[in-house]
């Protein structure tokens, strides 16, 4: 499990490389579905924290505090970011040694969703029986329940092709 802010950081950085930079609002969605997609092949979470069902989607508090400087901005560079984090923060993310799997889930994720807006990605979290529908107003969304959901849409993907 990493640090969510690292994960956040890595698509961040492929979003300014690709010249496709994300919103706050879309990061927040790319980490939930690399998390989710974690979790349904490897059976194991991708992030430390907990996301928490808010209003438009999951979200996890860390992420937004370290990005709410960009507000709704597409986020092009990373300069800002350094100053508020921690030096523990700054270390994780200079570290960067993300395991096979890790990376595997993060390409994925981007590559699948990179362009795709942040509303659209924000409704697909909203779906009766998703975990964020399950606990909207509740607080904090289960991994179990999150890895079983996204279980269930592949399963769902492969019966439908």
């Amino acid at each position: 499990m990493y640090p969510a802010i690292a994960i956040a950081f890595e698509f961040v950085r492929k979003g300014i490389e690709d010249k496709n930079p994300v919103t706050q609002m879309k990061l927040q969605k790319l980490v939930y579905f690399a998390h989710g997609i974690h979790l349904a092949q490897y059976n194991s979470p991708l992030i430390n924290e907990k996301f928490q069902a808010w209003e438009y989607g999951p979200v996890v508090p860390e992420i937004y505090a370290s990005y709410k400087i960009y507000g709704s901005d597409p986020i092009v560079d990373t300069d800002h970011l350094f100053l508020f984090l921690s030096e523990g923060q700054k270390k994780e993310l200079e570290k960067n040694s993300l395991s096979r799997d890790a990376r595997s889930a993060i390409d994925l994720t981007w590559e699948t969703l990179k362009d795709i807006d942040a509303i659209t990605l924000s409704a697909w979290t909203h779906k009766d029986g998703s975990p964020w529908k399950l606990h909207y107003k509740n607080g904090t969304m289960p991994n179990e329940e999150i890895g079983e959901y996204f279980l269930q849409q592949f399963k769902s993907a492969s019966v439908s092709k």
